[in-house]
């Protein structure tokens, strides 16, 4: 996931990101900062992201007004442009383009808040959803459970809601133990349903590999005579 919402990136490093995900042979998909920003969606897809993350879903209304902005008419009612990149900077196989966005640009919903708890039903039954994300950092906020996430029982209670819903229409979820991911979490996801995972974030983990860099410093420095300055 290439993320805007908690990020700095702008268009320009965006479409760069973008740009070296396909030459690892990765999909880009991107994380937009608001559900209703229309003008993110359309730049992240013109940018040539093959999929939107779409934060603090609470209503499949919300769903259907992000795909509005993400699909070009019929389906929608994005404008047209193709002097971008995700069009190949091509007039001539514009229509080709537009085609293949509104059959293959897909919309993951982020279920973070209690009301899209409350109509998961809805949104998993929509047309074209094909995967969800299960927040249970934001999800726990919301409901008032503080940095508790997988050990409140509101938020347990609230994912095997979501969990029993996307099974039913065949809707994969992305989650699994996202901070601290072992062997045992992950098998536990996999037993639970998750089909995706969504595992470390990169600036935790960055931060872990400072401080286990100067953990081994430390111990090191012990009965040396050495002190650290």
């Amino acid at each position: 996931m290439l993320d805007t919402e908690h990020s700095g990136n702008n268009v320009h490093a965006l479409e760069d990101q973008i740009r070296t995900s396909e030459l690892a042979g990765l999909v880009p998909l991107v994380r937009v900062p608001d559900r209703k920003d229309e003008v993110a969606i359309r730049r992240a897809l013109e940018a040539g992201a093959k999929g939107i993350f779409l934060p603090m879903i609470r209503s499949v209304e919300d769903v259907k007004e992000a795909a509005n902005a993400a699909f070009f008419p019929p389906k929608g009612t994005r404008g047209i442009c193709p002097s971008v990149r995700a069009a190949r900077y091509d007039f001539s196989t514009f229509q080709e383009y537009a085609n293949w966005n509104n059959n293959e640009i897909t919309l993951i919903p982020m279920i973070e808040h209690p009301e899209a708890v409350d109509n998961i039903e809805e949104i998993c039954a929509l047309e074209g959803i094909r995967m969800i994300v299960f927040g249970a950092g934001d999800l726990a906020y919301a409901m008032n459970e503080g940095t508790k996430m997988m050990k409140s029982p509101k938020v347990q209670k609230a994912y095997r809601k979501v969990m029993d819903t996307a099974k039913k229409y065949d809707v994969a979820v992305i989650g699994g133990p996202i901070l601290n991911p072992t062997p045992e979490t992950c098998r536990k996801a996999l037993e639970d349903g998750i089909r995706v995972f969504c595992l470390g974030l990169d600036t935790l983990g960055f931060r872990k590999f400072c401080e286990n860099t100067v953990s081994a410093l430390n111990e090191g420095l012990v009965d040396s005579g050495f002190t650290r300055s």
